[in-house]
């Protein structure tokens, strides 16, 4: 099969010839090279950028931009969109915890927090087994995983099981979670600790099937 007229092939060949005709003196083999490896070079990096409608080859350079592919796209263009969002924003260990929970289990969890009794208060801190009993590698980026999947609402924090309160006495005693406690009331004096469970969100439960669709769909 011959060469596309606009392949980087038939380009390079077409470049060639053009520049060839030009008077010797302009044409100095050294000056010729660059010339042509940067014209090729600028054309590799266009084709790359090409992509096809309703999709983007990278992130998007503008918000308009997205609105522009928006117009194109399909349903399954836009849910691979997401998927891959999802993907780049999500970590090894934080897939595992999902997966954990994903069955409907909850775990117990610690939290500690400043506030009012009329107000949820803020937290600084949380605290879970789940790191452990999901099999993570960074068991001491608990509190940081846990933050994260709260902040992108993936999970969500019920109340008291009188059923794991061994559980939570022994959370209380683990070295990490007293360490973090003693830093923290050493700069908030009134910070109070909930016994909570930790189960997976709605929304966390329609993100796990999704994730679910696609992995299926590339089996």
């Amino acid at each position: 099969m011959s060469d596309s007229p606009l392949s980087p092939a038939a380009l390079r060949a077409r470049i060639q010839h053009l520049l060839y005709q030009l008077p010797p003196v302009q044409r100095a083999d050294e000056r010729l090279h660059q010339v042509e490896q940067d014209v090729l070079q600028g054309l590799k990096h266009r084709l790359e950028g090409l992509e096809s409608p309703g999709s983007l080859a990278g992130a998007a350079d503008s918000f308009q931009q997205l609105l522009e592919v928006s117009m194109e796209q399909s349903q399954e263009q836009a849910r691979a969109m997401l998927v891959s969002q999802i993907l780049a924003g999500t970590t090894a260990d934080e897939a595992r915890l999902l997966a954990a929970l994903s069955d409907g289990s909850g775990f117990p969890m610690l939290t500690l927090y400043t506030g009012g009794r009329l107000s949820p208060g803020v937290v600084h801190y949380r605290h879970s087994n789940i790191g452990r009993a999901a099999g993570i590698q960074c068991t001491d980026f608990i509190a940081f995983y846990l933050s994260r999947l709260f902040a992108r609402g993936l999970v969500v924090a019920a109340g008291f099981s009188e059923a794991r309160r061994t559980d939570y006495e022994l959370l209380e005693g683990d070295s990490d979670y007293r360490k973090a406690e003693d830093a923290l009331k050493a700069h908030s004096p009134k910070l109070k600790v909930r016994r909570e469970t930790l189960h997976m969100s709605p929304l966390g439960s329609k993100v796990w099937a999704l994730l679910g669709e696609d992995a299926a769909s590339e089996e």
